[in-house]
């Protein structure tokens, strides 16, 4: 999909693998939940119960046991069980924990759920609060680029891209082999900054393209 974007092919004839069609199902799903009736406890009866309670043992029986109206309420309550596709926005999948494979495709996506399909709709881009605004900029960004890649492959740098600055972590932090291990443990399991969505961000500040955003509808048989 990254590669229509920059190619202006955009969404005409898309077709995503299996895998990619798997993970995506799998973001649209919400935790199972049930109602649960629940006793309706008389408060005011309660209370008063509690107030005139002689001992704590007694005052203890009556909080464990508390007076009740004869009606209930009901509450809905998270359920064990696997997840249950759902229609509607899937605004956090990189949290929730998704695939690479969602994530790293689409991002946040609309979802319509049928017992047959998953219709998923998005507009691709490279747009917004997180990404830096320079990578569609159609600007020649070698600087970027380059010091980009260097925090890529060199856990002990880390590059900002807001401030253009690349800073050297073992000259700030000290030595520390163990934490860039983590980093780069981390980062290859990144939904957004692993190797392969690094070296894209590389490679759109080398082109002088500005890329234009497509339209995705897209349908898959469950």
């Amino acid at each position: 999909m990254f590669g229509r974007y920059m190619t202006g092919l955009g969404g005409e004839g898309l077709k995503l693998d299996k895998g990619t069609e798997r993970a995506l199902i799998a973001g649209t799903e919400k935790p199972p939940e049930a109602i649960v009736e629940e006793p309706e406890i008389d408060m005011e009866k309660h209370v008063s119960q509690i107030n005139a309670a002689k001992s704590d043992k007694e005052r203890l029986n009556i909080i464990m046991n508390p007076p009740l109206t004869g009606k209930t309420t009901q509450r809905t309550v998270k359920a064990y069980g696997p997840g249950i596709p759902a229609s509607g926005p899937v605004s956090n999948p990189y949290n929730k924990g998704s695939s690479q494979r969602a994530t790293q495709t689409l991002g946040r996506y609309n979802a319509e759920v049928t017992p047959e399909t998953v219709r998923v709709t998005d507009t691709y881009d490279m747009v917004n609060e997180f990404e830096d605004p320079d990578l569609v900029s159609g600007k020649f960004q070698p600087g970027k680029a380059l010091k980009n890649l260097i925090a890529t492959f060199d856990h002990s740098q880390t590059f900002d891209p807001k401030t253009n600055t690349l800073t050297n972590l073992k000259e700030k932090y000290g030595d520390d082999s163990q934490g860039y291990n983590t980093q780069k443990t981390a980062q290859d399991a990144s939904p957004t900054h692993s190797k392969a969505t690094q070296l894209a961000r590389s490679l759109m500040y080398l082109l002088p393209v500005k890329p234009k955003g497509y339209d995705v509808d897209y349908t898959i048989q469950r």
